[in-house]
């Protein structure tokens, strides 16, 4: 009798012949001892036959008492229920697909939620990695996300001070941006750069692709210059040749020896190479402004956030006095998970937002489900009356229900990843730059495909156990003589299917009221009137050697002789120099209007640009005018306002000729004395905090006035602008071989990227997965509807055979769908009411309560309810009477 388990159920009739001889043995060994004991052979057999009983009903409890023969029960159930989803095709067909759909998205969805925010690095021990912030007590406001954040980078000496004094670290680094020039001999290339700490490579734990990382001996004083290169910049810069590890490259003007390559995912600080840190130099410079370090440590084992937070904060208190204006007078040090805070808090909120939809999706699909189910369930009544007659249990036919749903489930699972695999595809090749980090990979991995398969288990829980329920509560007497055949089922079997439907209806508008939204914010913000014609700009960075280009005159010696030259380039329309490019204005600053008394500090954003600035950008100016190329040259000291600055700071005199008063310049590396400047124009208000902030005070004052500060470079093409990236290229090496044009991209490019991409991805997403509720309800209508409809067909033909008019059997059809769509619907708008609020921070320019959103997918679900419900009624004003009475 003792035989592996699967041996015995591959093995049944050698089973139960064993079975039988067993038995039959003891019952012959219970027949000779009673023959032995004197009893005739007759009478000893019928005595054993009445002492053992039925040999079949024992035979039946030694069965039961094995546990492969509940297995055997369950394989066949799974069995009648694979033949009963084959029988009905289009059935399976429309539940699998249903399921498939709210699994697949928000599998994809979970795949960037976790690929990103859960675990976006290479890195070993990410979830112990942590970053700094300093935050400001009194600047902090009352809106959500406005913490007072002051800064998140330290100079070098603090950065020291955190590292040496701390106790709850382990490993302490830093990276610091730097550019670098890579002069090829034929031409120059802009990199970026980082310098880093000693233990950077080390702590990351990333082994190098080929050669070795930074080493402690590259970090002293007097060792030979070296560099670690980004697999990325292998690739695009020097072809993937892996011969070039131990050759040396003239970068800024030093050969260094390239002595590694990293792997794909590493990308550390966004840089193109990583070089060591010189400690023998206290402050790097870029733009003529002392360098700020990025932080990252790692806790020590044992030690929570809040330990950490409180040691660097009394570290600090310490050091704040050293650095005086680098501390508010009212500071907290604040740790953050270096996991956390790589994605902009935007971008977070964006993607629960998209999670809440598809999570609505899901349980629209399994509401859609439900209803098929409860409606199968309902032709079903004499099978499971005929099943419970024979003995079946409620448990047995709640059990053979549920399978049926666990192999749809199943199947909505397989093709669900299907579909999730290929949206992954599509979302990482449409997800906005620059808002997961550049070591992210979107990806199927074993997490995602996890949470799939859970997503099944859970939907059959949800579409599958009530109708299982409901189902499984036969009346053997009515279903077996075929009682309620005109009311489709019982009364109980009906509310609960309307109340799905309901249900549906309601997700679905809370699906289309977020699109609406979405749609209404996206179209807000591409419609926002700039002030400025991006077509045909391309704008990049000059990262200028700060030792060269210290002092105004010394620009003028450089930007001249450059935009002299591309206006003369066949292709290029005009050039100006700029400190930044739209959207964004200047540096802040403070400013004064002498005569003018005033409370509080008035500021300015401050921009440095050239004669030809205006034109370029084509933004008008209303009164005065722009700078000659002679003012521009000599440094003259006038400015051009905008009309937000009139507004505030001038009133409604005649601006021109009044003088301001720039404080904000005596803060710069290359000070400007004589800070009083001359309005000689007023130029048309344009954004210059972003598309989503008000326009701000801004003036426009010559570049040549200081040499502090970045420059960029704003060209107009004539044609397409992201073609003149090389001859722009060739131009700067031609005035300055140590200069290169960094960062070169068609200024409507960026505005696509920084500012409409995201909005754009967000609005996409959450259209299609309403769309796709959308026809979930209508099919979901439709179906119970027509299903409803054909079970009242014999009362249908009474009701004709009596008199009634087609249009009165139209209009009985349409007000019993419309009795669905409608409570749905209202439901639905309380509901995104109440939950708007919570993609409040996701929009601009719109109401979360918006009432023209609110009224458009109340009238589009009534359409769609409409038309779901008129052609079933239709189709039901066409039977005849007689072929209705005779119908069963």
């Amino acid at each position: 009798m003792r035989m592996h388990w699967f041996r015995r159920l591959g093995h049944k009739p050698l089973v139960e012949k064993r079975l039988d001889a067993e038995l039959q043995f003891h019952l012959e060994q219970q027949i000779a001892d009673y023959i032995a004991s004197g009893l005739s052979p007759a009478e000893a057999r019928r005595r054993a036959n009445l002492e053992f009983g039925s040999l079949e009903g024992f035979k039946e409890e030694c069965r039961e008492a094995r546990w492969e023969n509940r297995l055997e029960l369950l394989l066949h159930d799974v069995q009648f229920a694979l033949r009963g989803l084959r029988k009905n095709p289009r059935f399976a067909l429309a539940a699998i697909l249903a399921l498939a759909l709210g699994i697949g998205a928000s599998t994809a969805i979970f795949s960037v939620i976790y690929n990103a925010l859960v675990a976006p690095f290479p890195y070993k021990d990410q979830g112990r990695l942590i970053t700094f912030q300093i935050h400001d007590f009194d600047h902090r406001g009352g809106g959500e996300g406005d913490d007072g954040f002051f800064r998140s980078m330290l100079s070098y000496p603090e950065l020291h001070d955190y590292m040496e004094q701390n106790r709850v670290f382990d490993a302490f680094i830093a990276n610091c941006e730097i550019d670098v020039v890579y002069d090829s001999g034929d031409n120059n290339t802009y990199l970026a750069a980082n310098y880093v700490t000693p233990g950077t490579f080390e702590m990351f734990g990333v082994a190098p692709l080929f050669g070795r990382g930074l080493e402690p001996a590259d970090y002293q004083p007097g060792a030979p210059p070296v560099f670690v290169l980004r697999y990325a910049t292998w690739t695009n810069q020097f072809g993937s040749d892996p011969s070039i590890v131990g050759k040396t490259f003239l970068l800024n003007g030093v050969r260094r020896t390239l002595v590694g390559v990293m792997p794909l995912r590493f990308a550390w600080g966004g840089a193109s190479l990583w070089m060591p840190r010189d400690p023998t130099v206290v402050n790097l410079m870029r733009g003529s402004f002392p360098q700020y370090w990025g932080v990252v440590a790692h806790l020590k084992p044992g030690v929570s956030l809040p330990e950490a937070e409180a040691d660097v904060n009394v570290i600090g208190a310490r050091i704040a006095p050293t650095y005086g204006e680098d501390y508010p007078a009212h500071f907290h040090v604040g740790l953050e998970s270096f996991v956390h805070a790589v994605v902009g808090n935007g971008f977070r909120r964006t993607l629960f937002v998209l999670f809440a939809a598809v999570g609505l999706l899901l349980l629209i699909g399994c509401a859609n489900v439900a209803s098929l189910l409860l409606a199968r369930a309902t032709t079903r009544g004499r099978e499971f009356a005929v099943r419970a007659a024979l003995g079946a249990s409620r448990a047995r036919l709640v059990r053979q229900l549920l399978l049926e749903s666990l192999l749809l489930a199943l199947g909505g699972a397989v093709m669900g990843v299907l579909f999730a695999w290929a949206g992954i595809r599509e979302l990482d090749s449409h997800m906005p730059p620059f808002t997961v980090p550049s070591e992210t990979v979107i990806e199927m991995n074993v997490w995602v495909l996890l949470f799939g398969i859970g997503l099944a288990f859970a939907t059959v829980v949800i579409f599958g156990l009530f109708p299982a329920l409901q189902a499984s509560r036969v009346d053997v007497q009515d279903a077996l003589r075929g009682a309620g055949k005109g009311l489709g089922g019982t009364v109980a079997k009906s509310r609960l299917r309307n109340a799905v439907i309901v249900v549906e209806v309601a997700l679905s508008l809370i699906l289309l009221f977020m699109a609406g939204l979405f749609m209404r914010s996206f179209l807000a913000i591409q419609n926002v009137p700039l002030g400025w014609q991006p077509d045909h700009l391309l704008t990049g960075r000059l990262p200028l050697p700060s030792q060269r280009y210290k002092t105004g005159p010394q620009l003028v010696s450089f930007f001249d002789p450059l935009t002299r030259n591309l206006r003369l380039t066949p292709g290029i329309e005009d050039a100006s120099p700029a400190s930044t490019t739209p959207p964004y204005g200047g540096f802040g600053g403070n400013i004064e209007i002498p005569g003018k008394t005033h409370t509080g500090e008035w500021g300015s954003l401050i921009q440095l640009v050239g004669e030809n600035y205006f034109s370029v950008v084509r933004q008008p100016i209303l009164a005065g005018r722009s700078f000659t190329e002679e003012e521009v040259t000599t440094a003259r000291k006038v400015v051009v306002i905008n009309q937000a600055f009139q507004r505030r700071f001038l009133g409604e005199g005649d601006p021109l000729g009044r003088t301001i008063v720039l404080d904000a310049l005596k803060k710069l590396p290359d000070a400007v004395t004589d800070r009083s400047f001359q309005v000689v124009g007023v130029a048309a208000d344009a954004m210059n905090v972003g598309l989503e902030r008000p326009t701000e005070p801004e003036v426009w004052i010559p570049y040549s006035v200081t040499g502090s500060l970045m420059r960029r470079l704003i060209i107009r093409a004539v044609g397409d602008p992201g073609s003149m990236n090389a001859t722009v290229r060739r131009a700067v090496w031609a005035v300055d071989p140590t200069v290169a044009f960094a960062e070169g991209q068609p200024l409507a490019e960026s505005l696509n990227t920084f500012s409409y991409a995201q909005p754009r991805l967000g609005f996409f997403l959450v259209a299609t997965f309403a769309g796709i509720g959308l026809l979930l309800v209508t099919i979901g209508v439709y179906s119970v509807i027509a299903y409803t409809t054909s079970r009242r067909i014999h009362e249908i033909g009474i009701r004709m055979a009596l008199g009634a008019a087609p249009s009165d059997v139209l209009k009985m059809v349409l007000s019993q769908g419309l009795a669905l769509v409608v409570p749905g619907i209202a439901a639905g708008i309380l509901v995104s009411f109440a939950l708007s609020r919570a993609v409040a921070s996701q929009l601009w320019g719109v109401s979360p309560y918006d009432p023209l959103s609110a009224v458009s997918v109340v009238l589009l679900l009534l359409a769609i309810g409409l038309i779901a419900c008129w052609v079933p009624a239709r189709r039901a004003t066409r039977i005849s009477p007689v072929t209705a009475l005779h119908y069963e």
